[in-house]
C-alpha cells in the first residue's frame, strides 16, 4: 500500500464564477486536492473557468462538469459524467431576485430549485449510490434569520410542519399577495439548512455543514436584483463597512470543507446583526434550526417534488 495521501476530488457547483469559482481556486491551493469538478450550467463558461483557474493556481486539475441545478433531468445527467465518489461537495448554486418565483417543470419556484432542490437530488443521490467520501457544505445566507439593514424578513412560519413548508418551495405561500423574493430566498435557505440538519442525523459518518460566505463584494449575487439595490450592494455597502471581499466569503467555505471543528448540522454565519465578521452557529439565537422535528418536516416537504 502507498504511504501517499490519496488525492481529494471536490465537486461544487456554480462553479464558473463568484464564490464557487473563487472556492475552486482556493481548494486548488492546497496539496491534497487531486481533482475538482466544476458544475456549471453553461459549457463555454465552464471552460474559461477552467482555463483561468489553471492560469492562477499552475494546477491542471479543473474538470468541467454541465449541470443546472434547477433542473432535476441535467443534475441527473451531470452527475452520470462523474467518474466515482467525490470527498466534497460545495452546493453553492443559488438565485435571488424578482425573476425567480416561476415555476419550474417540476412544479418548484426557480429559487427554491435552484438554492436547495437540485442540490438534495444530487447530495442523496451521492449518498445512495455511496459516493460521498466525506463532506458536504450547503452555502448559507443571513438571509435566513433576516437583514434588517437590507429591509430583509427572516422567515416566520406558525407552525413549521411539512405542509406549511411545502407551500414555500411551490409558491402558494404567496397566494393572493405580491411574491417577495428576498423573503423567498431567506425561506429556501432556511428550509436548505435544516435538511442539512436532518442528513446529519441520519449519516453521522459524514459531515453536512451549512456556511454563509456573508456579505461578499465581487460575486453575480445582486445580478438579479432590482437597480437600486445592485448599486447598494455593488458600492454603498462596501463603503459602509458592512461586506467583505470575494477571498473571505470563500475562504468560509473552504472552511467548511476543511476544517472538521465546523460541526455537522451545524450552520455558521456572522453573528446577531452583522453580515460579515467571526463566524457562529445560528442555532445559538436561532434555535428552531437544530429543532429535531423541523429538520423532519423540511427533509418530508423537500421529497414532496422529487420523483
Amino acid at each position: 500500500m502507498s504511504a501517499l495521501p490519496r488525492g481529494k476530488t471536490a465537486l461544487i457547483t456554480g462553479a464558473n464564477a463568484g464564490i464557487g469559482k473563487e472556492v475552486a481556486r482556493q481548494l486548488a491551493l492546497r496539496p491534497e486536492m487531486a481533482r475538482i469538478y466544476l458544475a456549471c450550467r453553461n459549457r463555454d463558461r465552464a471552460t474559461t473557468a477552467k482555463s483561468e483557474l489553471e492560469a492562477a493556481t499552475g494546477r491542471s486539475i479543473f474538470d468541467p462538469v454541465v449541470m443546472d441545478v434547477a433542473d432535476l433531468s441535467s443534475v441527473r445527467a451531470g452527475l452520470a459524467a462523474i467518474d466515482g465518489s467525490v470527498d466534497a461537495l460545495v452546493m453553492n448554486a443559488g438565485v435571488i431576485g424578482p425573476n425567480t418565483m416561476g415555476l419550474t417543470a417540476d412544479g418548484v419556484t426557480t429559487s427554491f430549485a435552484t438554492n436547495v432542490l437540485g442540490h438534495v437530488l444530487l447530495l442523496e443521490t451521492l449518498l445512495a449510490e455511496d459516493r460521498l467520501g466525506e463532506v458536504a457544505v450547503f452555502v448559507g445566507s443571513e438571509a435566513v434569520r433576516g437583514v434588517p439593514k437590507l429591509r430583509m424578513k427572516g422567515p416566520s412560519f406558525v407552525s413549521t410542519s411539512a405542509d406549511e413548508l411545502a407551500t414555500v418551495i411551490d409558491g402558494s405561500y404567496f397566494a393572493g399577495q405580491k411574491p417577495d423574493f428576498n423573503l423567498a430566498f431567506g425561506q429556501a435557505k432556511y428550509i436548505g439548512a435544516l435538511w442539512m440538519g436532518y442528513l446529519a442525523r441520519h449519516h453521522p459518518d459524514r459531515r453536512f455543514v451549512t456556511v454563509s460566505p456573508g456579505n461578499t463584494t465581487g460575486t453575480g449575487a445582486a445580478s438579479g436584483l432590482p437597480l437600486p439595490m445592485r448599486i447598494a450592494a455593488k458600492y454603498v455597502m462596501p463603503a459602509l463597512g458592512l461586506s467583505h471581499k470575494l477571498d473571505v466569503g470563500a475562504k468560509r467555505i473552504v472552511d467548511g470543507v476543511t476544517d472538521p471543528a465546523l460541526s455537522s448540522g451545524q450552520f455558521y454565519a456572522s453573528a446577531a446583526n452583522t453580515l460579515k465578521g467571526p463566524m457562529v452557529d445560528q442555532a445559538d439565537f436561532l434555535p428552531d434550526l437544530a429543532n429535531p422535528s423541523f429538520q423532519a418536516n423540511a427533509n418530508e416537504a423537500i421529497h414532496r417534488f422529487i420523483s
